[in-house]
């Protein structure tokens, strides 16, 4: 049984060449690590013909964090079974495990170095036609899996236990719910920004809507989710996608995937402005931007309530009624957790670092102030929202045509 340590590049080539057969008796290898992660390390491994292998190991520490959120390896079991989970769940939409090691709390996983991150591909103006089916369809499978609508009490009790992980979610609910909406001293905030940042920080209407929802996120485990799904969690081309980095996973709300990833595309939104050339390109990429959020719900919607007809193992929650229910609470849910989301990207302790690529102290403040005041407005009413075309009409320059 090996001991834990921190893998040096050679001790990830041992690692890559020991668990998989890809590189062959006699290819020379090289590590690269890469990344700006603050609770892991990633080696890039890659033959003398660029193929190549990713070796991501968690640390027993987060880099850069504050001690009251303390780590423990086993966190790297729970992300791949979990990765596993979702591969069973949805084909083709997450990135391969090809291994990992319990003692050693490292992976090997495949390269996705021929796609690009989507945030990444936003900032530059790239569109990906497919990113909302796809999304929808990752979510709905892999939701509906690990849901009372497929698993009984027993099985889904099982998987809870499988899939406890404290630690990473009381990360997850510090950065989104607590740091963003207070005075906290790991916020980072342009200075311009501080009379508006006070605003929400001493809004108790706003502050009880949050804790509505943090409420939520802590006592409604309804399935198992990513936990971190935003546009740094996604690699994509035009024709296809894949999800990565489940560190954040566990049992939490339906809605809280679908939230991340919407105030992740609403955020570049109210992006497009400042990083476009243009007006015109950057009103093409809100159209963009706006389509594939308005499909992403379409489809979600068609897809759910179709692999719930469909494959509902519990007669009672077989209820077409009920099911279309749930659907319509799935679309508050997410909408608050987008607002949470908007405002974590831009005053949170790690906020979207292309805020900072902005070299326009004005464009940049406009920038923010229209993600916040959308954040604000998205948690404040989302008890309300009853459609798609509700929610996208709150979009700062109103719905594109």
């Amino acid at each position: 049984m090996p001991q834990y340590r921190r893998f040096t590049a050679e001790d990830a080539i041992q690692f890559a060449n020991q668990h998989s057969e890809l590189f062959g008796e006699h290819s020379k290898l090289t590590a690269v690590s890469f990344g700006d992660n603050h609770m892991n390390q990633v080696f890039r491994v890659k033959n003398q013909f660029n193929t190549s292998l990713i070796v991501k190991q968690a640390l027993p520490f987060a880099r850069g964090l504050s001690d009251r959120w303390p780590l423990t390896l086993d966190r790297s079991r729970i992300e791949a079974q979990a990765l596993q989970n979702f591969a069973k769940a949805a084909p083709l939409l997450v990135v391969e495990v090809l291994h990992y090691d319990v003692d050693l709390a490292a992976m090997l996983l495949e390269d996705l170095d021929h796609l690009t991150l989507l945030s990444t591909a936003l900032t530059e103006g790239r569109q990906f036609q497919q990113l909302g089916s796809q999304l929808a369809e990752f979510i709905v499978n892999a939701g509906f899996a690990n849901s009372d609508f497929s698993l009984d009490l027993a099985a889904k009790k099982s998987k809870q236990i499988q899939f406890l992980n404290p630690e990473p979610l009381q990360i997850s609910k510090d950065l989104l719910f607590n740091d963003p909406f207070s005075n906290n001293e790991r916020n980072q905030i342009d200075a311009s920004l501080y009379p508006l940042a006070q605003h929400i920080w001493l809004d108790e209407q706003l502050q009880a809507k949050v804790a509505a929802l943090a409420a939520s996120f802590r006592s409604k485990p309804q399935t198992l989710v990513h936990g971190d799904l935003n546009s740094s969690s996604i690699f994509a081309t035009a024709d296809q996608l894949k999800v990565i980095d489940a560190e954040f996973t566990g049992f939490g709300p339906f809605g809280l995937d679908a939230g991340l990833f919407i105030g992740s595309l609403m955020l570049h939104y109210c992006l497009a402005p400042a990083l476009q050339p243009d007006q015109s390109k950057a009103k093409d990429q809100q159209n963009y931007l706006h389509n594939q959020i308005k499909l992403f719900w379409q489809q979600f919607q068609r897809q759910f309530l179709q692999i719930c007809r469909q494959q509902c193992r519990d007669p009672l929650f077989g209820n077409e009624l009920y099911q279309q229910q749930f659907v319509a609470d799935v679309l508050r849910d997410l909408t608050g957790y987008a607002g949470c989301e908007l405002i974590r990207q831009v005053i949170g302790t790690f906020r979207s670092p292309v805020l900072s690529t902005i070299k326009s102290p004005a464009m940049r403040l406009q920038v923010s102030q229209h993600a916040l005041t959308l954040g604000q407005r998205l948690i404040l009413q989302h008890q309300q929202v009853s459609s798609i075309d509700q929610l996208l009409s709150w979009l700062p320059t109103g719905s594109p045509q």
